[in-house]
């Protein structure tokens, strides 16, 4: 599984990789301008009063397959060919799927920055740009007589091919000492070894199993897991807590609908009996008891003077309807100012 993810079998693990490169040329690099979307990118800076551009352009196969860098305006530089296309840069040379494309964009620039290359002139030789170690070699070395003949050129060192690291760290930038340091056994491999190192699925998870960020990354999956099951544990344990909890909510919530239906029962009755007993109310009331009174007395009157009743029952009757309708009226009469003296207050 690990050296299917290591050789980009995985289209899902490709995207990523892809994108995150090119977050990192993003965050790495200034003036990063998208020429086409995850394909080609030009990051414009200025080297020795010269506005130069590097134009990435990553192949399909990006990252497992190396981008392609060019300069533009065509520079004298060891790291570039006759065509513009820097090819000599440590960090685009020792690239693989783990390196970051914006260090090694902000590197090239750096050195363009640090030491700006002169512009390659149409028809004119630009002049030579010499590496420090060179110049030192050279000024090292005898001069030759007169009579001898120049040694021939040396030939252009072969580019290491894509996937193995160099077998010497001298004059190597940061990131490589890294791997270095990361991949000492690959160091000291043969190329065989190496070979029959990809071509075995085993050797190779074994291999990768074994380095102390993939040991530190499984101790850190074991341990999150172990947290997970604790949490869930835990959660499982609280489960019966939240049952009653929830079960006892539901019996409030049931007895809140049964006090709000008892409230606005209430809430009727009382409204009704307000009504009944508010002052105009009750002093409409007390105007029609009084007026029954009345009636009342005017009856016995009228059972008196037919001989229905004697003269004790008469007046006893009489007198008694007759206090009750003038003490009804006088109240009438009392709550009738009240309620003008209310009213007239109210304005």
């Amino acid at each position: 599984m690990l050296s299917r993810i290591f050789r980009g079998e995985s289209d899902d693990s490709s995207s990523s990789k892809r994108k995150r490169q090119i977050d990192t040329l993003k965050v790495f690099n200034d003036n990063v301008i998208e020429v086409q979307e995850d394909v080609e990118y030009k990051i414009n800076f200025s080297a020795g009063g010269q506005i130069l551009s590097i134009i990435t352009t990553l192949p399909p196969d990006f990252p497992h397959e190396n981008p392609i860098l060019k300069v533009y305006p065509p520079v004298n530089h060891p790291w570039v060919n006759e065509q513009g296309i820097i090819t000599g840069a440590p960090g685009l040379l020792n690239f693989t799927v783990h390196s970051d494309l914006g260090r090694v964009v902000q590197a090239i620039i750096r050195e363009f920055e640090k030491k700006p290359p002169p512009l390659v002139m149409h028809g004119v030789q630009g002049e030579n740009y010499v590496l420090p170690q060179q110049s030192q070699k050279m000024s090292s070395t005898p001069p030759h007589s007169t009579s001898s003949p120049p040694p021939p050129p040396a030939p252009p060192s072969p580019t290491p091919p894509m996937g193995l690291l160099p077998r010497t760290i001298e004059g190597m930038p940061g990131p490589s000492r890294h791997m270095t340091s990361v991949y000492p056994d690959l160091l000291n491999a043969s190329t065989s070894e190496l070979q029959r190192l990809w071509e075995s699925e085993d050797r190779l998870d074994e291999a990768v199993l074994g380095l102390p960020e993939v040991l530190q990354l499984q101790a850190t999956v074991d341990e999150l897991m172990a947290r997970n099951e604790e949490i869930a544990r835990e959660t499982l344990s609280k489960q019966p807590v939240l049952e009653r909890l929830k079960q006892s909510v539901i019996e409030k919530l049931e007895t809140v609908a049964t006090l709000k239906e008892t409230y606005e029962s209430l809430s009727q009755k009382y409204q009704k009996i307000s009504e009944m007993y508010s002052p105009p109310q009750i002093k409409e009331a007390l105007w029609l008891a009084a007026a029954k009174s009345d009636e009342e007395s005017e009856r016995v009157a009228e059972e008196f003077l037919g001989g229905e009743i004697d003269v004790e029952q008469f007046l006893d009757m009489y007198i008694e309807k007759r206090m009750l309708s003038h003490s009804r009226r006088i109240k009438e009469e009392k709550l009738s100012q009240q309620l003008l003296a209310l009213q007239k207050a109210s304005y």
